[in-house]
């Protein structure tokens, strides 16, 4: 009796020390990458799970869709967990757009790929105009601060600018994004965790239509509020603008294909009698593209140009954050000088970049090829309906790929299926002429793009990578990405 009393005691000491003692790692997020709902069903290509539960307090988070500045608003968003254990799990290199409220901070997470000493980048820009900062940290599934442990992470201040952590992190593991408004505002913010160092192994697509299809000279340029939405700005055409208030503006250009070229900003501020309107460009981390520790570039009131010259990498967007810092009216022109293309194509592509139309903008039913939300789908759709209507000369292909479920025969079978529901919502609700567009059905083997990587190390699927993979791409017939999926 004696020795079976010990035994129980010690049996309850050790059940009490595995409930409060040190370092007992949490699970991985409650909502796994294979349950978490983002309104599209599951898309269809994986065994249908629970719906998902009420929002969470303090905001949602989906994907940037649009042009920039015009962001279709989803039915159910990706909802962010209320604490570490219910962190929802996020894809990679995706760019997505959620809001802090009041109520609280968000948990979100993220799992790395299989390459070692990799560096991940978490990005999120504050797109609110009169907030506070918006703060992020990142942390282990001990509860430690992957970053500065004894500092604090950069702060996204609503000027707009990015901020961005950047982290060496180990193969294969789990870590959570914890963002909260700092002074209690509500924040609308955006945010994508990013790879840099990833092998791409397919054509690169764009997730924004005005990306994808450049910048036109005499196009209307609307300036942006953060630099998530500023108006894309073509090369070698002077553009007349007017900052007052002490209020900022974004713009944003991409270089071309010339390895190691400068690039020249050339600013004039026209109102005499002002102080001067300041130039800074950024990457896409939110990093100064000339003089990181040094001034901006500073168009005074005695009307003459100034300009600066940046070395730039090639097919790279960059912003321009223009600023009166004194609450005058000023009017200003700037422009951007680049090289020239060493050679350009015969015929000029529509799309210049394929431009993907994934499953968080165009939702499916399961295993069908009926809309989940048919107007949220014409609100994805309407900006690829104007740019293919204003190019009537110009055939344009939808090509449907999705994730690696199922066999490769019946995901042709599916992704042909869902690319002609896409055409015929082009042509009876937009009147895209139905001669203008073909379809074509990749699956996943024939998927020639960049996919998501929606199978871990071990085989099970990953559906928060799966999303990536479940959409219609749209691009010319002329394109040679095109003529060799059609051949």
């Amino acid at each position: 009796m004696k020795r079976m009393i010990v035994w129980m005691l010690a049996l309850t000491l050790v059940v009490a020390l595995t409930a409060c003692g040190g370092k007992q790692a949490p699970d991985a997020p409650a909502q796994s990458a294979s349950s978490v709902q983002s309104g599209e069903n599951n898309q269809g290509e994986e065994p249908q799970e629970k719906p998902a539960a009420e929002p969470q307090k303090g905001g949602t988070l989906t994907v940037v869709t649009d042009k920039p500045g015009e962001v279709t608003e989803q039915t159910e968003g990706i909802r962010g967990g209320t604490n570490q254990n219910d962190a929802v799990l996020l894809p990679l290199n995706t760019r997505m757009k959620g809001k802090a409220t009041r109520e609280g901070g968000l948990w979100y997470a993220f799992t790395t790929g299989a390459a070692e000493n990799a560096t991940y980048k978490v990005t999120y820009v504050n797109q609110t105009v009169g907030t506070g900062p918006l703060s992020v940290q990142i942390y282990d599934a001990y509860g430690e601060k992957t970053h500065d442990l004894y500092g604090a992470a950069p702060c996204a201040e609503q000027d707009g600018k990015a901020a961005t952590i950047g982290l060496e992190l180990p193969p294969m593991t789990t870590y959570y994004v914890y963002i909260w408004s700092k002074e209690g505002d509500s924040i609308e913010y955006s945010l994508v965790i990013r790879d840099p160092e990833e092998q791409k192994t397919g054509y690169s697509t764009a997730e924004r239509v005005a990306e994808s299809v450049g910048a036109e000279s005499g196009q209307e340029i609307t300036a942006g509020t953060n630099q998530d939405d500023g108006g894309m700005v073509p090369l070698e055409v002077q553009l007349s603008g007017k900052v007052s208030n002490k209020q900022g503006q974004w713009y944003a250009f991409t270089t071309n294909s010339v390895e190691n070229a400068v690039y020249d900003l050339t600013a004039v501020n026209m109102t005499p009698g002002t102080e001067e309107v300041k130039f800074w460009v950024y990457d896409q981390y939110g990093e100064r593209a000339f003089d990181p520790y040094g001034s901006p570039l500073c168009a005074k009131q005695d009307g003459k140009a100034v300009t600066q010259s940046m070395k730039l990498l090639p097919d790279t967007t960059y912003y321009i954050h223009v600023k009166e810092p004194r609450g005058d009216s000023v009017e200003y022109t700037f422009q951007l000088h680049g090289p020239e293309e060493p050679s350009a194509p015969e015929t000029a592509l529509v799309f210049e970049t394929p431009f993907e139309l994934n499953s968080t903008q165009v939702m499916f039913q399961a295993e069908s090829d009926v809309f989940s939300d048919k107007e949220a789908a014409k609100e994805a759709m309407k900006p690829v309906a104007e740019v293919i209507l204003a190019h009537p000369d110009h055939k344009i292909l939808l090509a449907g790929t999705t994730a690696t479920d199922g066999s490769q025969q019946a995901r042709v079978d599916l992704s042909n299926r869902r690319a002609a529901a896409v055409k015929e919502l082009l042509v009876s609700t937009f009147g895209v002429p139905e001669d203008q567009l073909l379809t074509i059905g990749l699956g996943f083997d024939a998927d020639p793009f960049v996919r998501g990587k929606d199978r871990d190390a071990n085989g099970k699927f990953v559906e928060s990578e799966g999303r990536k993979n479940r959409r219609v791409v749209v691009m010319d017939v002329d394109d040679p990405i095109a003529q060799e999926l059609l051949k």
